[in-house]
């Protein structure tokens, strides 16, 4: 027997998960006169499924998302024991595989295909900046010698036996310096869509907008049962 949602009755010989539909079924019509009808159980009930926070992008609606995947799996048996069970599921696996999902959402070109006009303007910004540094450094060395001695004793000046004035100079110079230079500048471009050039890029973003959720509906597979063919 499964236990899965307080107002659910379960017979005592179901030995089988049941379906989101059974589940949605039961957390909506249950002691209401006028029953909701099916295809709009997933829109009743999202809030009672997705009653978890998990990262989801701007660009997508929340009751839209979740009302798409009720009605994708809606007749698909839950492949764990308990609603309980198969909602921690669930939430675990949108907070993990969404972040990667919102930034496909975000990269399509389409969201505002119909709201920017013929003509679409974009500024680039863009900035650069360049650091140099330099050093440089020598060592000079003066020798200088005087005797009053005659010429025929130069020799003697030279290695220091006779010397009147003698001065020895060294000095070392370290010459350090460095420079950064900064640019930036603004490139404005112009698109001119055609309503030809519309057409196109929206079809090709239903087609990739599609893609993404193929994707994801394949992740959120493996929280039911296998379907036998």
């Amino acid at each position: 027997m499964f236990f899965l949602y307080p107002k659910m009755f379960i017979p005592t010989d179901y030995d089988i998960p049941p379906t989101l539909y059974d589940i949605m079924n039961a957390i909506v019509n249950f002691n209401r006169e006028e029953k909701v009808k099916i295809k709009d159980l997933p829109s009743y009930a999202r809030s009672e499924i997705f009653d978890f926070d998990y990262p989801l992008t701007d660009n997508i609606s929340k009751e839209e998302f979740e009302t798409l995947i009720l009605k994708k799996f809606m007749m698909r048996r839950i492949g764990y024991e308990t609603v309980t069970a198969f909602k921690i599921a669930l939430d675990t696996k949108l907070n993990e595989i969404m972040p990667m999902y919102n930034k496909m959402f975000d990269m399509l070109d389409g969201w505002d295909l119909f709201n920017n006009g013929e003509n679409i303007t974009r500024t680039v910004t863009d900035s650069r900046a360049t650091n140099s540094n330099n050093s440089s450094s020598g060592t000079s060395t003066s020798d200088r010698r005087f005797s009053e001695l005659p010429q025929n004793q130069l020799a003697d000046v030279r290695n220091g036996t006779y010397v009147t004035d003698y001065n020895y100079d060294t000095s070392t110079d370290n010459i350090m310096g460095s420079n950064q230079v900064l640019d930036s500048g603004n490139l404005s471009e112009t698109i001119s869509r055609s309503p030809a050039d519309k057409i196109r890029i929206y079809k090709e973003f239903i087609e990739n907008k599609e893609s993404i959720y193929s994707m994801i509906f394949k992740d959120l597979d493996k929280l039911f049962y296998g379907l036998v063919l």
